[in-house]
């Protein structure tokens, strides 16, 4: 059995987005006072399981709406790269056109710390996890295979349903907020116009 220990709730770049729910607990791989339960042994944690599988799903359909937006208005600029992550296109994006900048720029900066949440669920598997003492309930963890173990250990992220189910609303209201910024008219090229050096047609 896999065992971690509790760090504390919640993180800056979560709680940055006006406290609306607490989307990552990270705990170190160093102690056993929360059990990460790897399989489904009853009835209750198969239908969690089966739960957070449904909000996975609908977290990551939410996200590809998210990312057709960027891309959308990426191509609006001319900037559209397919082969580019996620992060990148934000990047590319905050350095675009806006007609406001700044309410764009604000609503790029909510987006970022969602776009971390959904690198931790997209890299992992879905485990349950069963918290004793202060916060006691089921929890859904997921460990990035891509993090790299520090000195307190390999940490994970935690969500409990309530939680699993506000970042798919958030994902979903940062997609609308985004929308509904407009990107500055490009300016059509104009046409080339001649040469004032051009040779003269021969006169017949």
């Amino acid at each position: 059995m896999l065992t971690s220990r509790h760090m504390g709730g919640g993180c800056d770049s979560v709680k940055a987005i006006k406290g609306k729910f607490s989307a990552a607990r990270y705990g170190g791989q160093m102690g056993c006072e929360i059990p990460i339960i790897k399989g489904a042994d009853s009835p209750a944690q198969r239908d969690l399981l089966e739960r957070g599988a449904r909000l996975r799903s609908e977290l990551l359909d939410a996200f590809a709406r998210l990312e057709e937006t960027i891309v959308r208005k990426l191509a609006q600029q001319g900037k559209f790269s397919p082969s580019a992550s996620l992060t990148h296109k934000l990047d590319t994006l905050e350095k675009a056109a806006f007609r406001y900048p700044a309410k764009a720029h604000q609503r790029i900066a909510e987006i970022r710390p969602l776009v971390d949440c959904r690198n931790d669920i997209v890299h992992s598997t879905l485990n349950l996890a069963e918290m004793s003492g202060g916060e006691t309930g089921s929890y859904f963890v997921f460990r990035n295979v891509s993090a790299i173990q520090d000195s307190t250990g390999q940490q994970f992220r935690a969500l409990t349903p309530e939680e699993f189910k506000m970042l798919v609303g958030r994902v979903k209201t940062a997609t609308k907020h985004l929308n509904d910024q407009p990107m500055k008219a490009t300016t059509p090229t104009a046409p080339a116009s001649p040469s004032a050096s051009a040779v003269p047609p021969t006169p017949r």
